[in-house]
């Protein structure tokens, strides 16, 4: 018999009602391959378990330091400190720690026992039309863990949604398609020099895979995150625009305000926030750049 895949996640979303249609299962795999400067869950970047630190909570009581067989942990006046470097996860401090400051980020699952986690959802599922959404970081950069479990899913006629950025070998894409009822994917910026500047990678690879998709019938929906003085610009707008209707006439867009809802999370991995600069859109400037989308033969569409 050969060994149920294992894959790590970090999150499940019970309920959600924007990956998707209908009430859905979202679940979060660890792992991406681009580093976005305005990332909401640095916790996805890394495909491996983490331990995160909400030093606000933490009571002094030095059960943690004690416990610790890498000396990894340290208590001062300064506060708790971590050495990630020496830290192995092994999670001695997270059984300790009195105020629950101290988190593993992440856990492994094999493709059995995360569809029997999920499963329990299938009558809100029925009821509304919903099913189970991957999303991230990027999911297919557990491609197999991930294609394995989509399969699980469509062989007991669960409707399947990926959200992804695109940027995995177009074979990998091939591969994973027959399992995936709905593509959701990002687009950041369309200019490829400033997607390496704000992302660390190239556009050339994501574009590619986007126009073989949008040339299919796959279900799809486009996303962008306005992001003003990043890619609101009238320049990236019209090259968006006609990207979208020249592979797809009608192809859907959705456009998402940036925010900053994930700030706290980068203190407590110890990584500094990148985007501390970016300003969030005003309604003006939202509405502005569907006016510069609506010149084009697409869909916008808004998130209710």
């Amino acid at each position: 018999m050969e060994p149920d895949p294992q894959g790590i996640i970090f999150d499940i979303k019970r309920y959600a009602i924007h990956d998707g249609p209908g009430i859905r299962t979202t679940v979060f795999f660890k792992g991406c391959s681009l580093s976005c400067q305005w990332c909401a869950n640095p916790e996805s970047q890394k495909t491996s378990l983490e331990i995160a630190v909400l030093k606000n909570e933490c009571i002094q009581c030095g059960r943690c330091a004690d416990v610790c067989p890498m000396d990894a942990v340290h208590l001062s006046d300064n506060g708790h400190t971590l050495n990630r470097t020496s830290c192995n996860i092994c999670g001695k401090c997270v059984e300790v720690c009195l105020g629950e400051a101290i988190q593993i980020i992440g856990r492994r699952v094999s493709v059995k026992d995360l569809y029997t986690e999920v499963a329990t959802d299938r009558p809100f599922w029925e009821r509304s039309g919903g099913g189970v959404t991957l999303s991230g970081g990027e999911p297919l950069v557990q491609h197999c863990f991930a294609k394995d479990f989509l399969k699980k899913c469509r062989e007991s006629y669960i409707h399947t949604a990926i959200e992804s950025c695109l940027h995995v070998a177009p074979e990998t894409l091939e591969d994973i398609l027959p399992f995936v009822n709905m593509f959701i994917c990002d687009m950041k910026i369309m200019d490829d020099y400033k997607h390496k500047q704000y992302t660390g990678v190239s556009n050339v690879l994501i574009l590619k895979n986007m126009a073989n998709l949008l040339r299919t019938d796959q279900d799809m929906l486009v996303r962008m995150p306005l992001i003003p003085g990043v890619n609101d610009d009238m320049t990236n707008l019209t090259a968006l625009g006609k990207f979208l209707q020249s592979h797809r006439e009608g192809a859907r867009l959705e456009l998402l305000p940036h925010h900053r809802l994930g700030e706290s999370k980068y203190e407590r991995l110890d990584r500094s926030y990148g985007r501390v600069n970016m300003q969030l859109p005003s309604e003006t400037e939202m509405k502005k750049a569907a006016d510069v989308l609506g010149n084009f033969k697409i869909n916008l569409v808004k998130k209710e």
